[in-house]
């Protein structure tokens, strides 16, 4: 029987000649269907040996059913979306792509800060709207130097973003229960427990994964207890927080805005409440994003895949090879 990589998405990650020529190169062929729900999967990934996939839904029941499969190689870095414990079960080798847009995602967490303290949004709708007064627009802004900027998780993506923060004269604080505090504090930032980061920090940016344990990690009883007028950024994932809760502290002013670039439903409904609110600044889950970064995601994603046919290690394994 012929090997058959199936890819998943639905037309969102382009491929090209040389991304084929990858697979043909282990005697492998490229099938594109898309695949949004469970059924979808199994229809057309019974056979194959390998799948490349964006988001779709690689659960307990979809890998049972994944006859001939070996690797599920994920384009991007989060894998919340594939039940690593069925596929190690199943011998099926995860793997992700866990640094190809560092420099986008940092760039854009430290964006987000930006355009919240500096008001960048509200004052540009009001120049559009004729109103040219900045204290009535902006409120009151603090300057940034000397502040405390509280990032949790200090993987990759984390450290990135502290080295670009700390030039704009920021006082960095780290929660990361997995790095030592000798490393956090060799980087130039302090250590801290989760309660006093949120209690102390004036701005506060997630940097973690999305799973189990870390579904809302900021929930009700953590928002309630951030420092009053501080500021949020999630460039990370939208299950990593309460949004009701969320929706409250910035509603009734306890935080002073939000900077989102995820949410827990992607696309958000149109009436979300978080989009009604005037303190809010959203992307469309778009930290990733630049040319490079998605030349670089997709062609490590198919290099996963034809190395694991191979028999070889794959560049970034999330699960035992």
């Amino acid at each position: 029987m012929e090997a058959v990589v199936l890819k998943t998405d639905p037309g969102v990650i382009e491929v090209g000649d040389a991304e084929r020529a990858v697979l043909a190169a282990v005697g492998a062929r490229l099938l594109e269907r898309p695949c949004p729900g469970e059924e979808e999967l199994l229809e057309h990934g019974a056979d194959a040996v390998g799948i490349l996939t964006l988001d779709e839904p690689l659960s307990a029941r979809v890998i049972a059913g994944l006859h001939r499969c070996r690797v599920i190689s994920r384009f991007g870095i989060g894998v919340d979306r594939v039940d690593l414990a069925a596929a190690s079960a199943a011998g099926i080798v995860v793997t992700n792509v866990p640094d190809y847009c560092v420099e986008e995602a940092s760039d854009h967490a430290l964006a987000l800060l930006l355009a919240l303290s500096r008001r960048i949004v509200a004052l540009d709708r009001a120049v559009r709207d004729g109103v040219w007064d900045t204290a009535a627009v902006a409120g009151p802004v603090r300057r940034l130097r000397g502040r405390r900027l509280g990032i949790v998780g200090f993987g990759r993506l984390g450290r990135r973003f502290a080295e670009k923060a700390r030039a704009l004269g920021l006082e960095l604080a780290v929660h990361d229960p997995f790095v030592a505090a000798e490393l956090i504090e060799a980087a130039g930032a302090r250590a801290l427990p989760f309660a006093e980061l949120l209690a102390t920090s004036d701005i506060v940016s997630l940097h973690v994964p999305l799973a189990p344990a870390t579904r809302h990690l900021l929930d009700r009883a953590a928002i309630a207890t951030m420092r009053p007028g501080a500021l949020f950024v999630n460039t990370a994932r939208g299950g990593l927080v309460e949004e009701t809760a969320l929706v409250e502290a910035l509603g009734d002013g306890r935080l002073a805005g939000a900077g989102l670039d995820v949410f827990e439903t992607e696309p958000p409904p149109r009436d979300h409440p978080l989009l009604g609110l005037p303190n809010v600044v959203v992307t469309s889950h778009s930290s990733h994003y630049s040319l490079e970064s998605g030349a670089e995601m997709r062609a490590r994603a198919f290099e996963n895949v034809a190395r694991v046919l191979a028999g070889r290690e794959p560049l970034s394994a999330v699960t035992a090879t």
